[in-house]
Order: structure tokens, then sequence, then C-alpha cells
């Protein structure tokens, strides 16, 4: 059995509403869904690369937009 563990949306992100936790989920990087009896879940080692990427593209995004001004 592997070590990875599954996590929920909702559990991961508490305080985000369900309309933020959609559009999360269908940015065109995130990663695909586990699904266990129609719910869903996510292995947290990917929600976490996810996670890195996104603020590494916002943190270019913001200097760039330093810069550009």
């Amino acid at each position: 059995m592997s070590g990875r563990k599954l996590v929920r949306l909702r559990d991961r992100y508490p305080t985000a509403s369900r309309m933020t936790r959609w559009r999360i989920r269908h940015e065109p990087s995130f990663p695909a869904a586990v699904v266990i009896r129609k719910i869903e879940y996510y292995y947290e080692d990917e929600l976490q690369a996810f996670e890195q990427s996104r603020r590494r593209t916002r943190q270019h995004a913001t200097a760039a937009a330093e810069t550009a001004t």
C-alpha cells in the first residue's frame, strides 16, 4: 500500500468557499482526483506541488508588474 495521503479539498482548504474550491479544481494544472464512492480525493503531495507552482507563478507575475511600473 502506498504511503501517500489522500485528502478532500474541503478539508485541505476549510475557509475557502465552494466556488473558490471549484475554481481551484478547474485550473489546467490542478492534479486529477481519485474518486472513491463518488467522493473526490486528492494526493496531498500533488496538492503541495500544485500550490508551490502556483506560488511561483504569482511571484513572477508580481515581480513583472513591479518592474513594468
